[in-house]
């Protein structure tokens, strides 16, 4: 809040990697996990899987927000949307609306590419960003449940 600095949202290229270093280690300190060392951070931008997209919001020369997200088919009626991984405001962008705009530039973008939705999860013990997504139109699918396979279960299924 009283911020006046014009937003400019853009891909990320590999000048940004040390600023995006920055905010993805505030977020994993906002979320209260693991982060590992910036030089892994780096090297894990560089070598991001293909179609892994992030997009920025930039004010100030600095990044101030960011949207992680990467294109899926099939999905309902055979159409391809865009599933988002993160969507992250810096800690002094809070309430600025820059989550609105970000998700609203994410969509200009889905749009211009032909995607007729986007997808995401969201932790069931955050009420408050689930009432920001309904805000924005989102809709919880009940019908759906999110799982993962990771760590040593990958591994012993990738065995079988």
């Amino acid at each position: 809040m009283g911020h006046t600095a014009l937003t400019a949202f853009r891909e990320i290229a590999e000048a940004d990697f040390d600023d995006m270093a920055d905010a993805l280690i505030e977020m994993q300190a906002h979320y209260r996990v693991h982060c590992p060392t910036r030089d892994s951070i780096i090297a894990g931008l560089k070598s991001r899987p293909v179609g892994s997209r992030i997009l920025l919001a930039c004010e100030n020369d600095g990044i101030a927000g960011f949207a992680c997200f990467s294109a899926i088919y099939p999905g309902p009626g055979l159409t391809s949307g865009f599933f988002l991984k993160e969507l992250y405001v810096r800690h002094d962008r809070r309430g600025s609306g820059l989550g609105k705009r970000l998700m609203a530039q994410l969509a200009v973008l889905a749009r211009q590419e032909g995607h007729e939705r986007i997808d995401w999860t969201v932790d069931a013990d955050d009420p408050r960003l689930q009432q920001f997504y309904e805000m924005l139109g989102g809709r919880p699918l009940p019908e759906k449940r999110f799982f993962r396979l990771a760590g040593a279960k990958l591994t012993e299924l990738a065995e079988t």
